[in-house]
Parts: C-alpha cells; sequence; structure tokens
C-alpha cells in the first residue's frame, strides 16, 4: 500500500475547483467580503454547497483560496534585472489585473487587516507565496533585507495596478527597475 491511503468516494473535479473559486471572486467583485457566501458561490458555479464545503470548510478559507489561485506558479526569469523585473511586472499584471482578482485581493486584504486568522491565511496562502517567489527570483538573502524589499516593491505594485488602476507600462518598469536595484542592493539611482 502507498503512503497515502485511497479516499472513497469520486476524485475531485478540476473544472468544479475552477469555477468555484472564479464565483467567490466574482462575488467579492460584485460587493466585497460580505457579499460572499457558499450558497452564492455553489449556486454561481453550477455546483452543490456541500462540494463547497468539501474544499473550504469556511467562508474565510474560500476567500483566501479564490486569490491565491491567481498566483502564478512560474517564476520570473531573465538573464539580468531588467529581464526579471519585466517578467516579473508582467506575470504580476496577469496575476492581478482583472478587475474581480483586484476586488477579490482587496477585499480579503482588508478582512486580513482587523482579523488575526484571516491576517495568517491571507499571509500564508497569499503574500508568503508571491515574497518567496520574489526572493528566488532577485537571489535576496537575509530575512529583514528581503522582507524590506517585498514591502516596497509589492507595495508599489499593488498601489499603481489595483488601487490606482494604472498599467504597469514602460515607463513604470525602467522606474520600477530602479527602485528594484535600489532596495535590493542601495544603489541610488
Amino acid at each position: 500500500m502507498g503512503d497515502k491511503a485511497a479516499r472513497p468516494g469520486r476524485p475531485r473535479d478540476p473544472r468544479a475547483d475552477a469555477a468555484i473559486l472564479q464565483a467567490a471572486r466574482d462575488l467579492m467583485a460584485e460587493g466585497g467580503l460580505s457579499n460572499l457566501t457558499v450558497e452564492g458561490t455553489a449556486q454561481r458555479a453550477g455546483v452543490a454547497k456541500t462540494t463547497v464545503y468539501r474544499r473550504y470548510p469556511t467562508k474565510l478559507t474560500l476567500a483566501v483560496a479564490a486569490v491565491a489561485a491567481l498566483i502564478s506558479p512560474e517564476e520570473p526569469y531573465g538573464e539580468n534585472l531588467e529581464d526579471v523585473v519585466g517578467n516579473g511586472l508582467a506575470q504580476f499584471t496577469g496575476d492581478f489585473a482583472s478587475s474581480d482578482g483586484q476586488s477579490a485581493f482587496l477585499s480579503v486584504a482588508a478582512a486580513a487587516s482587523g482579523d488575526g486568522v484571516a491576517h495568517a491565511l491571507f499571509t500564508s496562502q497569499v503574500l508568503g507565496p508571491i515574497e518567496e517567489k520574489l526572493q528566488r527570483s532577485l537571489g535576496l538573502a537575509g530575512a529583514s533585507a528581503s522582507s524590506f524589499a517585498f514591502d516596497v516593491l509589492m507595495g508599489t505594485m499593488i498601489h499603481r495596478l489595483v488601487i490606482r488602476q494604472l498599467p504597469l507600462d514602460d515607463d513604470f518598469e525602467g522606474r520600477f527597475v530602479e527602485l528594484t536595484r535600489f532596495v535590493t542592493d542601495g544603489d541610488a539611482p
């Protein structure tokens, strides 16, 4: 027998997973976290409530999973800092450019600001994976230095794309490369 015991029942349908998470983002886009319900998500996704509850036992776990699912698993790549930053910005835009993605991100971030459980989930499932990807792609070492770089860079991207809803265009990219170089190496532009 293998390491994992067989689970009874049918295997999970990945299409149902995607439909549930999209329905959750749509509901948050229409009215924030307060608009998100398991019942509404199930109805919009075309699945039973029990299907949603099996995957996400609470509204909060559903909301965080809906945002976490937007994060690309791919690493930004490149031969130099400019390439890595350009690819990273393109990924971030692809991950969070949609209005439903932005609304879901803001809804969960707002909940995380006043709720310890929401904060822990948001940090471990959304911010943590993004920060780890940034550390690896920029070759950052040292917890305090990389944490500071993440705060500055992520905050700048979120403010530009999600809050102000402006593109991460070529002008922004050039300035962002300078900012990245400054916060990671201390080289003033």
